[in-house]
């Protein structure tokens, strides 16, 4: 048979040593979600911008709410360049599809790629997949008469 005190001990060793490596793994996994987390703040911030300059590309008279972040913005062909900038950015972090998305609207701006980015990028910020589709999205903005 084991000695009683041997076996206390063989557990108390055990213990501890489980208890620093529980320890380890939770701060390792603590410092993963910190670092998802980071990265998905940097990744809605980004988007937001993005959309606002594709916004003020087709909407022009939208510029004027840009000027308070970037008051050399006069015209679309400096939001291009500013959405370029963005693009170069996102592609640190972004998914692929939101990557090609935004690709696709600078070397195309048209308003069906611009809804098809704000959808790429719900995708990736969000586990929803797919709730979404471009005729859900599209304004119906009636005039004025």
């Amino acid at each position: 048979m084991t000695d009683p005190i041997q076996t206390i001990i063989s557990a108390l060793t055990l213990l501890g040593l489980g208890g620093i490596l529980g320890g380890y793994i939770t701060y390792l996994l603590d410092k993963k979600k910190e670092r998802e987390f980071k990265v998905l703040e940097q990744k809605e911030k980004r988007y937001k911008s993005c959309l606002l300059y594709m916004d003020a590309f087709f909407e022009p008279k939208n510029i004027k709410y840009l000027s308070s972040r970037q008051p050399d913005i006069d015209d679309v062909k400096d939001i291009i360049e500013y959405l370029k900038m963005e693009y170069h950015e996102m592609i640190l972090y972004a998914s692929k599809d939101v990557i090609f998305s935004v690709k696709e609207f600078i070397e195309n701006p048209v308003r069906d790629n611009f809804l098809k980015t704000i959808l790429t990028m719900r995708q990736d910020l969000s586990a929803k997949r797919n709730d979404l589709d471009l005729n859900d999205i599209i304004l119906e903005v009636k005039s004025k008469s």
